[in-house]
């Protein structure tokens, strides 16, 4: 007999498995393969975006009937033009990437973090000698990418418009680069986010102060080409919120991070339209 105490978790053990079952039968007839790309932004290093995103993919393939290939580029600026090329089925970008790919590619949002919004980051090292934004006028500053969100785009607006600051950007692959090249005291300050700030190693992240926040934005979104047959983007889509509820695929996407997942829709990022970040977006080719 279930106790009372049981029975919640009872309930959401029969739902996770009527899910999964239900998903595991998902008709294949028309589908015209049965490896779909998945590819994530390389906000890390090549290597430690396989080492959090690889666990991930394989316990997504050993739900559904048809596998994943995770895949990513040396830096975001490449990844950025084979996402525009439309060389992926489904992607992890970030979230004005989102509104380019949705015009020129039409991809579509699938499931983004749902915790709660995020915000660019712009820090100095903290025996640098730089603790106010207005310190950093003609200083170096790097960036991920000219496109990043959040960590460049967002950060080099409110430079040049609430600060009324110049800067010379450093471009240097990755936020996990950003943060070193701020420790290393190679350039004055750099932009990230706080969710990557957060993932970093704590000798790191004990040499940075934050001096500055942008305001917030939606989560980076999974998203998916419209070449993917809709009940392979269905399938993907209930299997990923069913091992959420799950405590272990929890503990994976603590490591992305993500907190929350849940459904995503083009409207959850409209707003980003209003922000006037066309100015601040670079053509990479």
């Amino acid at each position: 007999m279930i106790k009372p105490e049981q029975t919640t978790k009872y309930l959401s053990l029969r739902w996770l498995w009527g899910v999964l079952c239900l998903v595991l039968l998902v008709p294949t007839q028309g589908v015209a393969k049965d490896v779909f790309s998945f590819a994530v932004v390389p906000q890390y290093s090549a290597g430690d975006t396989f080492r959090v995103w690889q666990p991930i993919i394989r316990q997504l393939n050993g739900a559904l009937p048809f596998r994943l290939a995770l895949e990513t580029a040396p830096d975001i600026s490449s990844f950025e033009d084979l996402c525009e090329d439309g060389q992926f089925d489904f992607a992890f970008v970030n979230p004005y990437h989102l509104l380019r790919l949705h015009e020129n590619r039409g991809y579509e949002p699938l499931l983004s973090d749902r915790s709660g919004r995020i915000n660019g980051v712009l820090v100095t090292r903290r025996e640098g000698g730089v603790s106010e934004v207005a310190q950093l006028d003609h200083q170096s500053v790097a960036f991920p990418s000219p496109n990043s969100l959040g960590a460049s785009m967002m950060l080099r607006r409110d430079l040049r418009e609430q600060f009324q600051l110049s800067i010379k950007p450093r471009y240097v692959k990755s936020h996990s680069s950003v943060y070193l090249n701020v420790a290393l005291g190679v350039t004055a300050a750099g932009g990230g986010v706080q969710k990557t700030l957060a993932q970093q190693p704590q000798h790191i992240r004990d040499q940075l102060q934050v001096i500055h926040r942008t305001g917030e934005m939606p989560s980076h979104p999974v998203v998916v080409h419209p070449r993917v047959p809709l009940e392979v983007r269905q399938a993907l889509k209930d299997v990923m919120l069913a091992l959420a509820q799950t405590e272990k695929f929890q503990t994976l996407l603590r490591n992305v991070p993500v907190y929350q997942l849940g459904p995503a829709s083009f409207s959850d990022y409209q707003p980003l339209l209003q922000l006037g970040l066309d100015a601040y977006y670079e053509e990479q080719r």
